[in-house]
């Protein structure tokens, strides 16, 4: 039986990407073949946007599938492979706007396929990365923590621009959160910051189109 893909995109007040992102993508993983289904998370609330939480909670709202691609909604694949993975898999590793090459070396962020039970057995991502930065290299983090070997696919995508304002006071806290993960990198921070912990609120869902829906989420 074929392998079905679930897309997870974080996603808030980015309306013209979301408009070029979905139907590109069902266009090009059309042509791949691969069973898949677009799901949008919007964050509906006021507080800070959670990247790593929204992915998470996309997760859940779509267990029945075989693998994830957690994606960036202004990232666009050029020449990627969205095939099943065994492993998390980076795809992201040649994206525009870093000049087609990684930023740094331990760069897992932009677009990542899961397979259901790595993710399961890393907790998922952190729920308390707020704002912008360091949720990425938490993941990473967790999966060596926990014996999940990571791998990386060498892949394209053009890259949507947009404006990212960062609260430096949100970006310090991440980079604490995140030192405090190296410094000490035990299971039991994993255990209690993840899926098994995670808690939001459904507010609706509705269908853009056959294969996307769009769930707004209040976290």
């Amino acid at each position: 039986m074929e392998k079905k893909l679930s897309i997870v995109v974080p996603y808030r007040n980015r309306e013209e990407h979301l408009k070029q992102f979905v139907p590109y993508m069902e266009e090009y993983l059309a042509k791949e073949g691969i069973p898949f289904h677009i799901y949008i998370i919007h964050q509906a609330d006021d507080k800070p946007f959670n990247r790593a939480k929204l992915l998470n909670v996309g997760h859940k709202e779509s267990e029945e599938f075989d693998y994830f691609a957690f994606h960036d909604v202004d990232m666009l694949p050029i020449d990627s492979d969205y095939s099943y993975i065994d492993c998390p898999t980076h795809l992201a590793t040649r994206a525009e706007q870093f000049g087609f090459r990684l930023p740094y070396d331990g760069y897992f962020g932009g677009v990542t396929l899961f397979d259901k039970e790595s993710f399961v057995k890393i907790n998922g991502y952190s729920n308390g990365y707020w704002g912008w930065g360091a949720e990425d290299d938490d993941v990473l983090l967790r999966c060596s923590i926990m014996g999940v070997s990571a791998s990386r696919k060498d892949c394209g995508y053009r890259s949507l621009s947009h404006d990212r304002n960062i609260p430096e006071s949100l970006y310090n806290k991440n980079l604490e959160k995140f030192r405090d993960l190296r410094l000490a990198p035990t299971k039991e921070k994993i255990f209690l910051d993840g899926l098994e912990t995670l808690s939001y609120e459904k507010v609706k869902e509705e269908k853009l189109s056959e294969f996307c829906s769009i769930l707004d989420v209040k976290l």
